[in-house]
């Protein structure tokens, strides 16, 4: 029995993730927003997204860019940051539904390789807006 313990809790939070219902949905603003379940990233900048009361999703910046903490406002949105042991490739931000309305999250990216041939000479700008439903 001890066997199929670990087994049986690894299933079951493989699965605890699933349904998508309080992951982001593109706002009506037209924009080619992520789809339930994915992360919204640099690409999406300018974007505008739904996300549920209580909701969840992960804003996720490359490391290609040094990025500033990123700011939020509007009180309908939280972000809470992701650290990890060893470099994923992004930094990652959790975004919680707090409340029903709208907040805008905007952050600032400077090119993480200053200096090299090649090198983008001006700061990336990051913003999407998130309407939070009741």
């Amino acid at each position: 029995m001890l066997r199929v313990l670990p087994l049986l809790l690894v299933v079951l939070a493989g699965t605890a993730g699933c349904g998508g219902s309080d992951a982001p949905s593109p706002a009506d603003t037209g924009s080619d927003a992520p789809e339930a379940g994915d992360a919204i990233t640099a690409n999406d900048s300018g974007g505008g997204f739904t996300l549920a009361a209580g909701g969840e999703t992960s804003l996720r910046l490359s490391s290609d860019y040094v990025w500033e903490e990123p700011v939020v406002e509007g009180a309908a949105v939280e972000l809470s940051r992701v650290d990890y042991l060893q470099d994923p490739g992004f930094a990652e931000w959790l975004v919680r539904g707090v409340s029903p309305g709208s907040a805008t999250i905007s952050a600032l990216g400077t090119p993480a390789c200053v200096g090299e041939d090649g090198c983008p000479d001006e700061p990336l700008r990051f913003q999407v807006t998130i309407t939070v439903s009741g």
